[in-house]
């Protein structure tokens, strides 16, 4: 049994689904703001307009809310892309991941920024 377990959330839901069956792709950031509200100290809630890259070509444009840490927010401005995942049925549902050649990584109990090299972005090569 666990003492401590977290309530569920529609938005723990909700990347839980999308972890399973969403689909990566890339966002263009047309606007970012925070809305003020935070979460655990870290995590403030930010409010970005996305310009979604669709498989056949298809832009579509999506105002989405999510709380994000500062490592997670590191690099998103405008004009800049956004590895998103999102729900293949409903694009407007997706889950924004971070830039894609900024990652971080754990190194002796501290998060740091790692420059990545885009390995996950469509068309990238290995």
């Amino acid at each position: 049994m666990r003492l401590f377990r977290r309530k569920p959330s529609r938005e723990r839901e909700v990347a839980a689904a999308l972890s399973a069956r969403g689909v990566g792709g890339v966002a263009t950031v047309v606007a970012l703001r925070p809305t003020g509200a935070t979460r655990e100290g870290a995590a403030r809630e930010i409010e970005l307009t996305l310009d979604v890259q669709l498989p056949r070509g298809e832009r579509l444009r999506v105002v989405h809310r999510q709380f994000m840490n500062r490592y997670a927010r590191h690099g998103l401005a405008p004009g800049e892309p956004a590895r998103i995942l999102y729900d293949p049925d409903d694009p407007r549902v997706l889950l924004v991941r971070g830039h894609p050649r900024v990652r971080t990584e754990v190194i002796a109990g501290e998060i740091v920024i790692v420059d990545g090299t885009g390995r996950d972005e469509p068309g990238a090569v290995e």
